[in-house]
C-alpha cells in the first residue's frame, strides 16, 4: 500500500495540476489579505488579534480545491486512459483506489496548509508595516487551521468518492457544481436552514471553516462530513472493483 501512495505522490509531482493549484491560491489569499485590510468600511480597526481573520480569508476556497484534486486525481485515470496499465500493474482494484483516498486528502491537506502559511506570512508582514505585531500563538488561528486541515482532507476524500462512482471527469465536476450552486443553495433558500440545510454536505464543510451562526458545531460538522465521505468512498469503491473499465 506505501508503494502505490508514493505512486500517487510521484504522479501529482510530475503534472502540473498541483502547482497551477498552488498559484491559483496563493494569488487568491494575497487579494483576500489585501481587501480585509484595505476594505475596512463598517469593520473594526485592524488589531494584534486580527491574524486569525486574515489568514482565514482563503479557508473555503482551499476546501473546493482540495475537493478538485480529488476529483481529477481518481477521474483523470478515466480521461487520460491510463486506468488500464494502472491495474494492469497493481490487478487489485481496491488497493489502487484505497490508495487514491489515502494520497489525494493528504495532498489537499498539504496544500490547505501551505497557502495558510503563505497567507499568514503576507498578514503578518502587512500588519507589521503598520506598526502592528499579531500573535502566532493565538488560539482562533489554531481553530482555523485545524478546521481548515479538516474540511481540506474530508473534501479531498469526497472528491476521490465522487469521481470513482462517476468516472467521468466533466461529469464529476459539473455535477459537484450544480449539486453546490443549485440542488442545496436552492434547499437552503427554500427550506429552514437548522432543520435540513445545516445536515447537507457543504453546510457540514462550512461548519468546519466558516463556523457560526445557525450551523452545525465544528465537531459535528466533521462527523458528518466524514460519514459523507467515507459512504461516497466505499461505494466508489465498490463500483470501480465490479465495473468493467472499458
Amino acid at each position: 500500500m506505501i508503494r502505490l501512495v508514493r505512486a500517487e505522490f510521484t504522479k501529482l509531482r510530475t503534472t502540473r495540476l498541483i502547482y497551477g493549484m498552488a498559484a491559483v491560491m496563493a494569488a487568491f489569499a494575497v487579494l483576500t489579505v489585501a481587501a480585509n485590510i484595505l476594505d475596512r468600511q463598517g469593520a473594526p480597526p485592524l488589531a494584534a488579534d486580527s491574524l486569525p481573520m486574515l489568514v482565514g480569508g482563503p479557508v473555503t476556497l482551499l476546501s473546493g480545491a482540495a475537493l478538485l484534486l480529488g476529483i481529477l486525481g481518481m477521474a483523470g485515470e478515466f480521461r487520460h486512459q491510463t486506468v488500464t496499465q494502472t491495474f494492469l500493474v497493481t490487478p487489485d482494484r481496491g488497493r489502487v483506489v484505497a490508495a487514491k483516498l489515502v494520497a489525494y486528502p493528504l495532498a489537499g491537506i498539504a496544500l490547505a496548509l501551505s497557502i495558510l502559511a503563505f497567507t499568514a506570512a503576507v498578514a503578518t508582514g502587512w500588519l507589521a508595516a503598520k506598526g502592528i505585531t499579531p500573535s502566532l500563538l493565538d488560539a482562533r488561528l489554531g481553530r482555523v487551521l485545524l478546521g481548515a486541515v479538516l474540511a481540506a482532507g474530508l473534501c479531498g476524500l469526497v472528491g476521490v468518492g465522487v469521481a470513482a462512482l462517476v468516472r467521468n471527469q466533466v461529469a464529476a465536476l459539473v455535477g459537484v457544481l450544480v449539486w453546490v450552486l443549485l440542488v442545496e443553495g436552492l434547499l437552503m433558500s427554500l427550506l429552514n436552514p437548522p432543520s435540513l440545510g445545516k445536515w447537507l454536505p457543504s453546510a457540514a464543510a462550512a461548519a468546519l471553516t466558516n463556523p457560526g451562526g445557525g450551523q452545525l458545531s465544528r465537531l459535528a460538522g466533521t462527523l458528518l462530513l466524514a460519514g459523507y465521505a467515507l459512504a461516497l468512498a466505499l461505494a466508489g469503491t465498490r463500483l470501480v472493483v465490479r465495473r468493467d473499465i472499458t
